[in-house]
């Protein structure tokens, strides 16, 4: 049940799941701890005989005095690994009766927040970590041949400049068909320095505002940061936080949120003449903050045109560790409760989305669609360009074949499907509001 990696005892998923481990246990690859005695772990993920090593994640806390980030910090990206219910504990019911379809026939354009798509998939915003803005190129020209919408995201011109952000927005223009929409997202202090009015004169399509994230709603994104890069981001309005052997964070501001600064911030943009998106994180009150934005959206005639919601699963470069663990939910139970049908404007679902029948489910439960960030980076990493390319050439087969199975001739016609779907397990059923008694679907 243990195996033996380059002098560290882990244990292996099978010990995990004879557990029934939720969460890690108190070290992690993640934040390159250890337990001295893996297979003899208290449930709180202390070893129990302590040898005082002081190598797992209480040892370096006590060695630090400051939570756990994941590392190598700002140059890979992370994901928690707590379980919770997930689509994946949703099966699909096929439909039995109905004219054959043939997969490859199967028509995957769509409209999403105002712009026409190759199918319904996006790549979600990736702000200013090494990691993003290193494949930054091959992103945007992958989504754009392709065919489908991009979303910069956050603190690109505080770190880069205007000239930083130029190169992240030109490649997808170069490349731009007339299929998908470039989208820069801005987060508070971005909207100070001018980063909506300056994307729009380099020519972006859309903004996106940042209101919040699964991977930790309520809490800005983290860098590290040089000495000499101190006082600039400071002046700029972020929260610097002293970082113990190695130089410091820059955190950006979460952000208040009320109806009178929505309608406020909405009401501001809507000047500028473009769609606008927001991004917002998966918890209590997200049902009524969507009731707020479609209440000023249709008082105000405001081009609010896509929310996205952005839930426990989901991957980043920058979020303290257990935030990422213990916060948030999955972005897809927000439809246990609220009916898209009624909106005006486009929901995405965010967070633990991987492949093509992922985002046809998440339709079957409401989305109109699926953003998605680490699984393009991955593609990114391995093939460049065509890495994009590909990825989406696989996803979109997968909905034309997911599309058959459903007997629909549009991948559209996926939405609102919830009475195939079949919850496994009774807390995906909770989760989700999907029954998981056979008997009462087929």
């Amino acid at each position: 049940m243990r195996i033996f990696l380059k002098g560290v005892w882990r244990m292996t998923d099978e010990f995990c799941a004879l557990l029934g481990v939720r969460r890690h246990y108190n070290a992690d690859i993640v934040t390159k701890t250890r337990l001295a005695h893996p297979g003899h772990a208290t449930t709180s993920g202390i070893c129990s005989a302590c040898i005082k090593c002081g190598a797992c994640e209480i040892g370096k806390k006590a060695k630090t005095g400051r939570t756990l980030f994941p590392e190598p910090f700002g140059t890979t990206q992370f994901g928690a690994e707590k379980r919770l219910p997930s689509i994946n504990d949703l099966q699909i019911l096929p439909q039995i009766i109905g004219e054959e379809v043939i997969f490859r026939d199967v028509d995957t354009s769509v409209t999403i927040g105002g712009f026409k798509s190759n199918l319904p998939l996006v790549v979600a915003a990736m702000g200013s970590t090494i990691v993003a803005h290193k494949h930054g190129t091959d992103l945007a020209r992958g989504a754009a041949r392709a065919g489908i919408p991009m979303v910069i995201g956050e603190n690109v011109m505080a770190t880069y400049g205007e000239k930083g952000l130029k190169a992240r927005i030109k490649p997808y223009l170069d490349e731009y068909t007339g299929e998908g929409g470039l989208i820069v997202q801005a987060n508070v202090e971005d909207q100070k320095m001018g980063v909506p009015e300056k994307a729009v004169e380099f020519g972006t399509h859309a903004i996106e505002l940042k209101m919040g994230q699964g991977a930790k709603m309520g809490l800005g994104g983290e860098i590290e940061i040089l000495d000499k890069d101190i006082e600039k981001y400071r002046e700029l309005g972020y929260t610097i936080v002293d970082r113990p052997g190695v130089t410091a964070e820059r955190h950006s501001s979460p952000g208040t949120i009320t109806e009178k600064s929505l309608k406020e911030t909405l009401l501001k943009y809507k000047e500028l003449g473009v769609p606008i998106w927001i991004k917002i994180g998966a918890g209590r009150g997200i049902i009524e903050f969507i009731k707020m934005c479609q209440r000023i959206k249709r008082k105000n005639k405001v081009p609010l045109e896509c929310i996205t919601v952005d839930g426990h699963g989901g991957g980043t470069g920058m979020s303290p560790w257990l935030v990422m663990n213990e916060v948030g939910l999955p972005s897809a139970s927000i439809f246990s409760r609220l009916d898209a049908k009624k909106l005006s404007f486009d929901i995405l679902l965010a967070g633990g989305f991987t492949n093509g029948i992922d985002v046809g489910k998440a339709m079957m439960l409401g989305a109109s669609g699926v953003a998605m960030g680490r699984a393009f980076l991955i593609a990114a990493n391995v093939a460049k360009v065509e890495g994009i390319v590909n990825f989406v050439k696989a996803v979109k087969e997968e909905m034309q074949m997911l599309a058959a199975v459903e007997r629909v001739r549009k991948v559209s016609e996926l939405r609102h499907r919830r009475g195939n779907l079949l919850a496994l397990t009774r807390e995906a059923s909770i989760m989700f509001g999907i029954s998981d008694e056979v008997r009462r679907i087929i």
